[in-house]
């Protein structure tokens, strides 16, 4: 029996010493300082320029000097706030708030960064190449490359805090993997079709400079919107403001607008002031509007990203006054009034079906989902849930029964030349057809064109089969680095081990 006892102990040993295990940790962002801002590689196509014009008002006192606003925010973006930065002994905390407002902070301090204490504004994930790609800071950091670019003054470069590193993936993975960690945001406001479109990854604006990014109109007037109907301390998910654009944007309350003018920026902030107001209390046409685009397609609610309880008309005045220095200084430089429409050549937008679609033909259902191929987050958990941040599916299929019913008095004529080469319109204009079994003909046809079309102009990431839900989801764990493997191997292995013992007691059972 002694034998027995120490031939099972050598097996364990064995097989525990072999086990395929990765023990996972949670670790602190690794800190790296002074990397050059034009070498971050940004992961959305848009920025809001209005937002940028006002703070660079912030920043530069006649664009010829930098005011103490500019130096308390970079440094905040860096790491350097009260009770989060050190001394040269790297031990004691430095509490001097004057040195807060100063370049002397910047240049005393250098590196001594105590991550542990805080974090840092841009969060960066190491790609292919070993290169830094930012999830976050692309407005702090195109600003102060704007800084150094138009005057020469401030800093190009910045502390980032590396939160993960998948430089061991190639460029197909990569992007799946950001995608389905949601540390991109695959889509960008085309005012010339006045919708968000997917953009592939690879067409993504490869530095930090502002000529070229996309000019998102809400992104920017969302800077203007908090106070009064959004508080940015309450949002706890990333790309909020683009979710809030996505919602304005599905009112087709804003077609008439081009932003090219003060007085477009001003009525859009007037008419997204008004649907606030209406959303806080309650107001069933935006509550619905707001659950079909953002909570089903992404499962998030308006809390989330920061949805006061309550409209602060009190506040108005004060984000007026901002928005007024904004638009005086945009509009006085023109390489502030930009966009980069040239992330949407070859892209073909699609409006979700209405809801009378869903209804009349089942087959609508599946045909959204064939054409919600370009939005490869949401294939992979297609539910309420998804939060991946991908393009428009399924879940938005009763969207447009509102938008059409609620809004066809806003929507101007001339967009419609435009809407009507989307698969949507497409689609209701055969649904309305009186003989169903061509109206199903052309559906299909127009969608074939569609994701034909879509899949030319978007990368591997997008063209993920989105249908196949259970596939996708492996694909992105699997690329995932960092994880432990399967406990369904473990159970396995496991069994194998004691299958073998018994095995071996048997044995030297019959032998004795």
């Amino acid at each position: 029996m002694k034998k027995i006892t120490q031939l099972s102990i050598v097996i364990l040993l064995l097989i525990f010493a072999f086990l395929p295990f990765k023990t996972v940790t949670a670790e602190a962002p690794t800190v790296v300082y002074d990397v050059p801002i034009s070498s971050l590689h940004p992961t959305q196509a848009g920025i809001g320029k209005i937002q940028i014009s006002y703070k660079l008002t912030e920043y530069l006192a006649n664009d010829a000097a930098l005011t103490a606003s500019f130096f308390e925010d970079f440094n905040e973006d860096n790491g350097y706030i009260k009770g989060n930065y050190l001394t040269a002994d790297t031990q004691t905390p430095k509490q001097d708030k004057n040195l807060l407002k100063t370049v002397n902070m910047r240049e005393e301090l250098g590196a001594l960064v105590n991550p542990e204490l805080g974090s840092l504004s841009v969060q960066v994930v190491i790609g292919p190449h070993k290169e830094y790609y930012a999830i976050d800071g692309h407005h702090g950091s195109n600003t102060n490359q704007l800084i150094k670019e138009m005057t020469g003054l401030g800093y190009d470069k910045i502390n980032v805090a590396v939160i993960a590193d998948y430089s061991d993936l190639d460029e197909k993975t990569f992007w799946q993997t950001m995608l389905a960690q949601k540390y991109m945001y695959p889509k960008a406001y085309n005012v010339a079709t006045h919708q968000y479109e997917t953009i592939s990854g690879l067409k993504l604006p490869k530095q930090m400079n502002n000529q070229l990014f996309v000019n998102d109109p809400f992104r920017g007037l969302n800077y203007f919107w908090r106070s009064t109907a959004i508080n940015k301390d309450t949002i706890s998910v990333p790309f909020a403001e683009f979710y809030w654009g996505e919602f304005m944007s599905r009112t087709h309350e804003f077609d008439d607008l081009n932003f090219q003018t003060p007085d477009d920026y001003q009525t859009a902030f007037e008419r997204g002031n008004a649907i606030f107001e209406k959303l806080i209390a309650g107001d069933a046409k935006y509550t619905y509007l707001f659950s079909e685009v953002v909570t089903k397609q992404y499962g998030i609610t308006a809390n989330q990203i920061g949805l006061q309880d309550s409209y602060s008309a009190a506040k108005l005045a004060k984000q007026q006054d901002k928005l007024d220095t904004a638009k005086a200084y945009m509009f006085s430089h023109p390489n502030l009034t930009t966009s980069n429409q040239a992330v949407f050549d070859g892209n073909t937008p699609v409006e979700p079906p209405t809801s009378e679609d869903s209804s009349t033909d089942d087959n609508t259902s599946t045909s959204n989902d064939e054409t919600s191929s370009t939005d490869s987050a949401d294939s992979s958990s297609s539910s309420e849930s998804d939060t991946s941040g991908s393009d428009t599916n399924s879940s938005d299929t009763a969207t447009s029964s509102t938008d059409s019913a609620d809004n066809s008095s806003s929507a101007s004529e001339s967009d419609t030349s435009v809407s009507d080469t989307n698969a949507s319109d497409t689609e209701t204009s055969s649904t309305a057809s009186d003989d169903s079994s061509s109206s199903k003909s052309q559906k299909n046809s127009s969608e074939r064109e569609t994701s034909s079309s879509t899949d030319a102009a978007i990368s591997p990431v997008e063209q993920t089969h989105s249908s196949d839900k259970t596939a996708t989801t492996q694909i992105a764990d699997s690329t995932l680095p960092h994880t432990g493997d399967s406990p369904i191997h473990f159970w396995l292995i496991l069994l194998g081990a004691a299958c073998v013992i018994t095995a071996g007691i048997k044995f030297y059972r019959l032998k004795e």
